[in-house]
Parts: C-alpha cells; sequence; structure tokens
C-alpha cells in the first residue's frame, strides 16, 4: 500500500492511498472519496512528478489525472 500526495491547484483531493497489487484507490483524503476510491491506476512504480494514467469507477475509458504527484509515501 502506498499515500500518493499530489501538487495542490485548488482540486478537492490531496492524497490517495492505492492498493499497488490491485491497482486501485482504496481511500482518498480531504474529500471526494466517493468519486476516486476504486479509480484504477495504470502507471506502475509510481513516483514524484508522475502523472496517473487512471480510469474512473465510473469510466469505461483511461485517462490522464491532471494534478502532478509530489510524493510518495510507503505504508507499512
Amino acid at each position: 500500500m502506498i499515500t500518493v500526495v499530489f501538487e495542490d491547484d485548488g482540486q478537492d483531493f490531496l492524497e490517495w492511498d492505492i492498493d499497488e497489487e490491485k491497482g486501485k484507490v482504496v481511500a482518498c483524503r480531504p474529500f471526494q472519496s466517493d468519486t476516486w476510491v476504486g479509480t484504477y491506476i495504470h502507471n506502475k512504480n509510481i513516483k514524484p512528478g508522475d502523472y496517473l494514467a487512471i480510469t474512473p469507477l465510473l469510466a469505461n475509458s483511461p485517462r490522464a489525472l491532471i494534478h502532478r504527484v509530489l510524493k510518495v509515501l510507503e505504508m507499512a
């Protein structure tokens, strides 16, 4: 499990917890968890500066998230 912290561009979410084995968002903070939890992450080995390629839960085609990764935290 990792936590991805995004650059603050004024969006309603700043952090996602991602289950790397499943490639899915399992938590979102501080807001919009109902929108982002369940989103599929296409990136492998996420690092600062990356943009995530995602398929949101209610979408059927991949897209790029416009907020850049600020840091990645390993969770125990």
